[in-house]
């Protein structure tokens, strides 16, 4: 997905329309996070979305920015009578896990997907992006390709896969965009800032789990703007050419630096992750960092009095950590309880320091930690939410959001089970409808 080192910066560029001259990545950026997108009527064009970490929402966006008249929406937020009604369509959609739907679209794969109506007036094009990691490569485009298609409806082109490392599929897309909608050039695309390690830590020194490093970098340019939940980019050099990798950040614009933490990834057979290695151990302090940062509305907070419920584990805690530092810096806001897992308690309670002083001040209002590899035996987070189930179901009915970040596999999943538990599937269901459960899940 990248031309030089940035992927969806160069899936930016990819994206034509002559209305994108002059238009920076930038300037697509302020618009959408402004919300300038206008709607149209039946008939026109409409843009639709699946996204869980904000690529292919920034896409969509940019693309509506370029075409005036446009609507622009969520899968979540499309229903029969908008596709019925709909004379051309462009979806931009991730897959997330192994051919999973994105958490803005299961309602819509519930709701629209479960039928199969009458569609012959759509044309529409499909970008679908995924990781060939994976097994089910792009799983759930293919699942919406197949269903309209289905339905009647008739694709401009052949869906366009994109992986995260093969830049050829998005000059395919490009040009198959040119040559249905004779547009012209495509936008210039903004070059990721030049950072510095500004300090590395070990977090967890001879713990029982892999490694976890908190990462300090600085700017040698401007300081960009961005909010708790978003993310940085990264390009890390490798032997088979430059790679992204995708971290959440745990620190706001007001301390003047990014933060990470990162867990080291070491495989089954001994290998080093290629990201984790790099940062962690091959980049001296001082050394240079080319790192943009990309909107991830989908994990943002709403509302500061919103009651919040902040549940990860490992590395996941960067993403809770910004929330919670956003919340603790303002002078009134709703109440904060984080639940965090690790393995060890003797060597894994990271940020011991921080969070206890804002449980002191009133910025955390509980804390709980788990750890599977305690002296007690046992004990995770979802078994946390389990025994605290009337505190949860209070929570809710009180306003109260949750947001979730760390690992997919294990901890996310069982976590969603143990809220359906808690609350019930309906429950849980209309939370994440109403966007007051978020998720930042790898």
């Amino acid at each position: 997905m990248i031309l030089s080192a940035d992927p969806l910066h160069w899936t930016m560029a990819a994206l034509t329309g002559a209305a994108w001259s002059g238009l920076t990545v930038r300037t697509l950026i302020r618009a959408r996070r402004a919300g300038q997108v206008a709607a149209t009527g039946p008939g026109g064009l409409l843009i639709g979305y699946a996204s869980q970490s904000g690529s292919s929402e920034a896409l969509a966006r940019a693309a509506a920015a370029a075409s005036p008249g446009a609507r622009l929406l969520s899968l979540d937020q499309i229903g029969v009578a908008d596709l019925a009604g709909t004379a051309q369509a462009q979806f931009y959609i991730s897959t997330t896990g192994d051919g999973d739907a994105p958490d803005n679209a299961t309602m819509f794969l519930a709701r629209v997907m479960a039928g199969c109506p009458e569609l012959g007036g759509l044309s529409y094009a499909i970008l679908a992006l995924g990781d060939r990691h994976y097994p089910r490569f792009c799983g759930f485009a293919h699942r919406l390709d197949h269903w309209l298609r289905a339905c009647g409806a008739t694709p401009r082109f052949p869906l366009t896969e994109v992986d995260r490392d093969q830049p050829t599929a998005l000059a395919t897309w490009r040009a198959r965009m040119g040559e249905t909608t004779n547009t012209g050039a495509p936008v210039s695309a903004a070059a990721p800032g030049r950072w510095r390690l500004a300090a590395r830590h070990h977090l967890n020194p001879g713990s029982p789990g892999g490694p976890l490093w908190h990462l300090v970098l600085e700017p040698e340019g401007p300081l960009p703007a961005w909010r708790a939940g978003d993310i940085a980019e990264i390009t890390i050099p490798s032997p088979e050419g430059p790679v992204r990798r995708d971290y959440s950040l745990a620190s706001l614009p007001a301390s003047g630096r990014a933060e990470l933490i990162l867990r080291e990834v070491i495989s089954e057979d001994g290998r080093p992750g290629t990201g984790s290695h790099w940062l962690c151990r091959q980049l001296g302090e001082g050394g240079a960092i080319d790192l943009s940062i990309r909107a991830n509305p989908g994990f943002h907070a709403g509302d500061d009095a919103m009651p919040m419920l902040l549940i990860g584990n490992g590395s996941g805690l960067a993403g809770l950590l910004a929330h919670l530092r956003h919340r603790a810096a303002l002078k009134a806001s709703g109440p904060v309880w984080l639940i965090h897992g690790e393995r060890s308690p003797d060597h894994d309670a990271v940020f011991a320091e921080e969070l206890s002083g804002y449980l002191a001040s009133g910025g955390l209002a509980r804390l709980d930690r788990s750890f599977s590899r305690g002296g007690g035996g046992p004990r995770y987070v979802q078994q946390i939410l389990r025994d605290s189930a009337a505190a949860v179901r209070a929570h809710v009915a009180a306003g109260g959001g949750i947001w979730i970040c760390g690992r997919r596999e294990g901890m996310a999943t069982d976590v969603q089970q143990a809220l359906e538990e808690v609350l019930g599937k309906d429950e849980t269901a209309r939370l994440m409808t109403e966007r007051r459960l978020r998720r930042d899940i790898y």
